[in-house]
This record gives structure tokens, C-alpha cells and sequence, in this order.
């Protein structure tokens, strides 16, 4: 492993049997580059890849993403886990519904939905599986914003990328997605 300062933030390379460059910037350590190379590749190459302007934009853009999410109550532990708690359940009590109406308009199914402590997206769908994932942290939102984010990955089982096709699907049957997704932009 190597560790190093580089523009006000720590970078850590760690050799690993991966086939591809692997970039990670976890949401509690945000000023924290995790780098995870091929062993054939030199700690040199991996340094360089750091300055390729796609890759610094991609930081950028990513620790501003982090540091807008929604913060964690102050407190006692167990205020957070009771916060965390009531997040859970409200998306418990109100997703089901909203998988079962949504699948149907849509005429697609998903295989699995589960609901996890991820903090940098409100929700991911696995194209191969089929399964979604959810971010327990939706729980603080309207329930439009949760249907949102149902029917966009939900969407993603007709059409995988955020392309034309994917926004006509979403115009078409959820018009309200807009103002749903300046909601998540802004509280997010």
C-alpha cells in the first residue's frame, strides 16, 4: 500500500488481483482517494491516472456529492439508529405498494427489492438481475420522491442508460419527476 497527500486530500493505493483501476471515496471520509490497481501495475501509473481531467473532475463532482447528502442526526448512538429505524420502516410500510403499481403500469417486474444504508445514490437496479436497491435515507422524503425513485429504476428495466428514450418513459408515465428530482438535488 502506498499513502500520500495530493491536492488536500489523502491518497491510498493498494495492489489488489482486480483486473481495472477501481476509484473510491467513502461518504465518512470524503477528502480520502481509495485506489485499488492491478498488481502488474506501477504506483507511478496509478499516480498519473489522478491527474487526467476526466478522473479530477469525476473527484470533484463526487466529494461535492458527498458532502450534500443528507447528515446523520447528532447524538447518541441510538438516536441515529432509531432515526435510521423509522427511516426503514416508513419505506417498508410504503414500497411494496408502490413496486406492485408501478410494476404493473410499467409491465416490468423486479426480482428483489432491499433497502440499504447506501449514501451517494437514492436507488440502483442491477439490469442482469434484476433486483433494486433503495437508500434507507429516502425514508426522509415525500412520498412523490419515493415513488420517484421507484418508477426511475423501475424505467431502467425498459431502458438501462439515462438517455432520450429513458426521460420519455418517465415524461410519459410519472410528469411529476422533475420537481421530484430538484427535491432529492436540494435536501440530498
Amino acid at each position: 500500500m502506498k499513502e500520500y497527500t495530493w491536492h488536500d486530500c489523502t491518497v491510498r493505493i493498494v495492489k489488489k488481483k482486480v483486473k481495472n483501476v477501481n476509484f473510491r471515496i467513502r461518504p465518512e471520509e470524503p477528502h480520502v482517494i481509495c485506489l485499488s490497481i492491478p498488481r502488474s501495475m506501477t504506483y507511478e501509473t496509478a499516480e498519473k491516472l489522478l491527474e487526467q481531467p476526466r478522473i479530477l473532475r469525476w473527484i470533484e463532482n463526487y466529494q461535492q456529492k458527498i458532502s450534500s447528502l443528507p447528515v446523520l442526526p447528532q447524538g447518541k448512538k441510538e438516536e441515529k439508529l432509531q432515526h435510521v429505524a423509522y427511516c426503514r420502516k416508513r419505506l417498508e410500510q410504503l414500497l411494496p405498494a408502490l413496486f406492485q403499481k408501478w410494476e404493473q403500469v410499467l409491465g416490468v417486474t423486479c426480482n428483489k427489492v432491499s433497502i440499504r444504508n447506501t449514501r451517494s445514490q437514492w436507488g440502483s437496479c442491477s439490469l442482469r438481475t434484476k433486483n433494486i436497491s433503495i437508500s434507507v435515507w429516502l425514508g426522509n422524503f415525500s412520498d412523490e420522491c419515493i415513488e420517484y425513485v421507484v418508477v426511475h429504476e423501475l424505467a431502467h428495466l425498459l431502458e438501462a442508460g439515462h438517455n432520450e428514450r429513458f426521460y420519455k418513459i418517465l415524461d410519459q408515465h410519472y410528469p411529476l419527476w422533475r420537481s421530484c428530482r430538484e427535491e432529492l438535488k436540494k435536501r440530498s
